[in-house]
């Protein structure tokens, strides 16, 4: 029980948002005094004040029924004097403003189906005052009227009184309201103070204490002075903090004893991890191994056969090629050029079969590259990393790349965009290794702004290799303005002899090749790229790491 209680008392204080005794305390007395407030100042002071108009424009209403009655009265018994003195009945009156009879017509228009009410001033006091007939009822007016009607005249009676008594009524009111308020807030003031003291302070310190108890101080008491449940609580806590240093002691005992064993079992654990991690890098290194070798056997045993008969086609094809070619000049000289025979069915076959040679020698010597390419996978690559400066060695290849460039590509710019943040950080590489990925690349983004070059006069080609800082890694951006590659042709890009360029023109293995190099140096390679926009190659390589071959 008790100790549910401290747990009890721990999670009440661990509550990041929280209403404290106190507060409650203050927000009762504070929403018991707003209440109040609100009833006295705004409530009360409405109410008695729609009381007084109420009555006063009931007033108003009577004394111009009583006016409009002796108007009525004088008018059949045609005494106009007596019109005079019922319109007197209310001139002394301090609050009138003026006291009018009006004259009504109904009116209507030509076509005798709509009418309206016609009102003339037939007399008015004070006399020189201009009257609004359509005059209505404001804060500061109160505006009634009484009609009548006579065998002399139809009319009305309009009474203005002012409400000067009743804003002045009101603005007492609230005087005394706001009176009233302030004397119950200074009252709920005083009986917050007195208990906030006699609950919140207790409650208060015993919270202080069972925060300073979770935080290791057993030391903690508190004085329990009354003899409420708040005092129930206090000794019920005292024995809680005597019973969990009790527990404490014994605890130090026995951690005491486990602290040995555990450094034993630390040092076996960081053993343990350390062979895991070195395990890790074993089993990488040796898939890598793995992967080289299966293609080695494969390609190994193919790629040196293949190479002789590859020779053999493509010479054979460059001869028949050159005999095609001497045929034809053959039959193109006078004897043959009249034979009929000769120019319509033999000189086609002979331009055919020089196109199927020419397609023979292309697709032998593109079968040569993949073959060669195929052989690049099977050489040693290098293993000592060298710490580079990558800006200066991209810097360095590009100036290499340009002097080595196909002169198709001459015309495309090229720029290198460097990292000004953290010049001094190095990267880890193997030159040519990294130089081979490099020169792949940048012929892959060349030939993609060449061929939009091709399709579009107006194209502005563009390539560019920047450099970027991020955490712990250095990046390499190649990117081209080109043609896009599609989310198909993406998903496929690194497998092997997988390409975008005709058969020709290349083997599918330089992605391949080059994803391979990267992983190699810890890094990553992936593509950005959307159609008819743009695409770039981004390389990550670790900072400052010697990754094992």
């Amino acid at each position: 029980m008790l100790i549910r209680l401290y747990k009890l008392l721990l999670s009440q204080h661990a509550i990041p948002v929280r209403l404290t005794v106190k507060t409650k305390i203050w927000m009762a007395v504070t929403s018991i005094v707003l209440l109040f407030s609100f009833f006295v100042l705004f409530y009360l002071p409405a109410i008695q004040t729609q009381n007084l108009l109420n009555n006063f424009n009931k007033e108003v209403q009577n004394r111009a029924s009583t006016v409009a009655l002796g108007v009525k009265i004088a008018m059949t018994e045609q005494n106009f004097q007596g019109v005079q003195t019922a319109m007197d009945f209310v001139k002394k009156d301090p609050l009138l403003k003026y006291v009018s009879l009006l004259q009504t017509d109904t009116v209507r228009d030509k076509s005798g189906s709509r009418y309206h009410v016609n009102r003339t001033v037939f007399k008015t006091y004070p006399e020189q005052r201009k009257i609004d007939v359509n005059a209505e009822s404001d804060d500061s007016t109160v505006v009634k009227r009484a009609s009548f009607s006579t065998p002399v005249m139809k009319g009305e009676i309009m009474l203005a009184f002012s409400t000067r008594e009743i804003i002045q009524s009101k603005r007492q009111i609230r005087i005394t309201s706001l009176f009233f308020s302030f004397l119950v807030f200074s009252v709920g003031i005083i009986i917050g103070f007195g208990l906030a003291r006699n609950i919140s302070v207790p409650v208060l310190q015993l919270r202080d204490a069972a925060t300073r108890v979770g935080r290791g101080d057993l030391t903690q008491r508190v004085l329990s002075r009354s003899r409420d449940e708040i005092g129930e609580l206090g000794v019920a806590f005292n024995k809680m903090v005597n019973d969990l240093s009790t527990a404490r002691q014994e605890l130090e005992a026995r951690t005491g004893e486990l602290i040995t064993e555990k450094k034993k079992s630390d040092d076996l654990l960081e053993g343990l991890k350390k062979t895991l991690f070195d395990l890790k890098e074993t089993q990488e290194q040796l898939i890598r191994q793995e992967k080289l070798a299966s293609i080695g056997q494969l390609t190994k045993g193919l790629v040196d056969r293949l190479l002789n008969p590859l020779n053999y086609v493509s010479n054979f094809a460059n001869i028949s090629i050159e005999l095609l070619g001497e045929s034809k000049e053959l039959l193109a000289i006078d004897k043959y050029a009249s034979d009929e025979y000769v120019q319509e069915e033999l000189m086609p076959l002979l331009a055919m079969v020089e196109t199927n040679t020419e397609k023979i020698k292309e697709h032998g010597v593109s079968l040569t590259r993949i073959v060669r390419s195929m052989n690049k996978l099977l050489q040693v690559k290098s293993d000592v990393f060298i710490a580079t400066n990558l800006n200066t060695f991209l810097e360095n290849q590009l100036i290499s790349y340009k002097t080595e460039i196909d002169k198709t590509y001459s015309y495309i710019p090229l720029e290198l965009i460097k990292c000004t943040e953290h010049q001094d950080v190095t990267v880890s590489i193997l030159p040519a290794e990294m130089s081979l990925v490099l020169f792949s690349l940048l012929n892959n983004a060349m030939y993609s702004v060449h061929e939009k070059s091709l399709a579009d006069a107006s194209f502005k080609p563009k390539v560019t290799v920047e450099t970027s800082f991020s955490d712990d890694f250095m990046e390499i951006r190649i990117q081209d303005n080109g043609k896009g590659i599609s989310e198909v042709e993406k998903k496929q890009l690194f497998s092997p002899f997988f390409t975008t360029k005709p058969t020709s023109r290349g083997t599918g293995l330089g992605l391949f090749i080059s994803q391979d190099i990267v992983r190699i140096h810890k890094g990553n390679i992936y593509v950005d790229t959307k159609l008819d926009s743009f695409t770039a190659f981004v390389i990550t390589l670790p900072l400052s790491t010697s990754p094992v071959s």
